[in-house]
């Protein structure tokens, strides 16, 4: 008898202990939650920040590309614009053009569809491109960048900035004329830096337009800077002669090499 009341004693939780039990659970669960909070927290800024930097990334680097395999950087200088403009060695493919349109930024190459470089999943703040002469060297252009994790969380905000520049660097096969954007302003070439040799298939003005009746017309004189040199003419018989000036001033030929 005396064991069946002590067995009965020791059966259940007392009061105490539930008490006690509750407590620590209530603790851990405490504890427990407050984890769960901050990792959520944590996951949803780093995928914040990894969506912004990859549609950074996609943008900038597609932007250099473009740039650097463009035939003619078709801008005005020193003006910063929310339009990128391309001259590019294939004519179905000019202009390429990218663009800032609602928060978005839009590729478009010649005739077809624009494409969206970015998703919805970011707001484009601002793009903004500017080009720079570069004299002696390549035209610059200076790219602007800003996007932000397009959320009302506050806790998920994020907004990074990207300015960087890039030349067109590569060599260029160019489908339409080239002007200098400003009138007799600019060389090609100078003492130093040298063209080697030109080819021409038309006419060629010097210091005027040039004329179909003529395949060279200038408005100054032709001046040679070595009396051994001087103009090469075909005669009817096939032969060149190359014409030069003599001391006493009288025109002497040469029979030489038709070029």
């Amino acid at each position: 008898m005396d064991f069946i009341k002590r067995k009965k004693r020791t059966e259940g939780f007392s009061l105490i202990e539930l008490v006690v039990y509750i407590g620590i659970f209530a603790a851990a669960s405490v504890f427990m939650v407050g984890i769960l909070i901050i990792f959520t927290r944590i996951n949803l800024r780093q995928t914040a920040i990894n969506e912004v930097n990859d549609q950074v990334y996609f943008v900038n680097n597609t932007v250099q590309r473009l740039v650097k395999d463009s035939s003619f950087i078709d801008m005005a200088a020193g003006s910063a614009t929310s339009t990128l403009s391309l001259l590019m060695a294939s004519s179905t493919m000019s202009p390429t053009q990218v663009y800032l349109e609602d928060g978005i930024v839009y590729l478009k190459e010649g005739s077809f569809s624009p494409i969206p470089l970015t998703d919805t999943n970011v707001t484009v703040n601002d793009f903004q491109v500017t080009k720079y002469e570069n004299p002696g060297g390549q035209s610059l252009v200076r790219i602007y960048l800003t996007l932000s994790y397009n959320t009302l969380n506050e806790q998920a905000k994020f907004k990074r900035t990207v300015n960087t520049a890039v030349s067109r660097v590569s060599a260029a096969t160019f489908d339409s004329s080239i002007l200098p954007n400003a009138d007799d302003s600019y060389d090609l070439g100078n003492a130093s830096k040298k063209w080697k040799d030109a080819y021409f298939s038309g006419t060629v003005g010097i210091g005027t337009a040039p004329v179909s009746s003529a395949a060279l017309k200038v408005t100054g004189d032709i001046s040679m800077t070595t009396s051994t040199k001087g103009i090469i003419l075909p005669s009817p018989d096939g032969n060149c002669w190359r014409l030069t000036m003599g001391d006493d001033g009288k025109t002497d030929s040469t029979v030489v090499t038709c070029p």
